[in-house]
């Protein structure tokens, strides 16, 4: 199956995670490049478009969307992609490294409610959605720090334990996609 792994990414968790998976897949990435990469008119749902891709998403199996959930948001460069792109997805998974833990996923601000907007936007076309919540590379005394989650970002220090085996199953599914589509969301 042919992927590419398209993503965004502030801070570099978000890139991190999405240059694992290409690297584990073996298979094309590219960065969503807003045209105008301001994080307060995203953040208020303002977006003048994205740059146009290198790669032909048509042409592609199965495209994996990684990045960043802001407050409950799907982000608007990906809301962009998906719009201008919809036709020519055939399936999409979409990955985030987020603050929202497993527990927290359906709160205000949790991660399955933007999921629930994924799934909404994209119909069947939206075949997974996985979260890897900061949290999963913090000492547990300190997971629900807030300050702490948004100073922490992935990298090859951290990643390792309850985050590095969540990956390896997330990975070891997408090898047997499309067979991995009947797996319960792992958020």
């Amino acid at each position: 199956m042919k992927s590419l792994v398209l993503y965004y990414s502030q801070k570099g968790s978000n890139r991190y995670l999405a240059e694992k998976i290409a690297q584990e897949l073996q298979c094309d990435i590219e960065p969503i490049r807003p045209r105008v990469d301001a994080l307060l008119l995203m953040i208020m749902g303002l977006h003048l478009g994205n740059k146009k891709l290198l790669h032909d998403v048509g042409s592609y199996d199965l495209i994996i969307l990684c990045g960043p959930i802001w407050v409950e948001q799907f982000i608007a460069p990906f809301r962009f992609f998906v719009k201008s792109n919809f036709n020519s997805i055939k399936q999409l998974v979409f990955v985030t490294c987020c603050g929202s833990s497993y527990e927290q996923k359906d709160e205000k601000y949790g991660h399955g409610r933007v999921f629930n907007k994924v799934r909404e936007l994209l119909k069947e076309k939206c075949t997974l959605c996985q979260a890897f919540p900061i949290s999963l590379v913090l000492p547990a005394d300190k997971k629900e720090d807030g300050e702490l989650k948004m100073k922490t970002h992935l990298n090859d220090e951290n990643f390792k334990g309850e985050i590095a085996e969540r990956f390896e199953e997330f990975i070891s599914g997408l090898k047997n996609y499309p067979s991995y589509r009947q797996v319960l969301d792992m958020a």
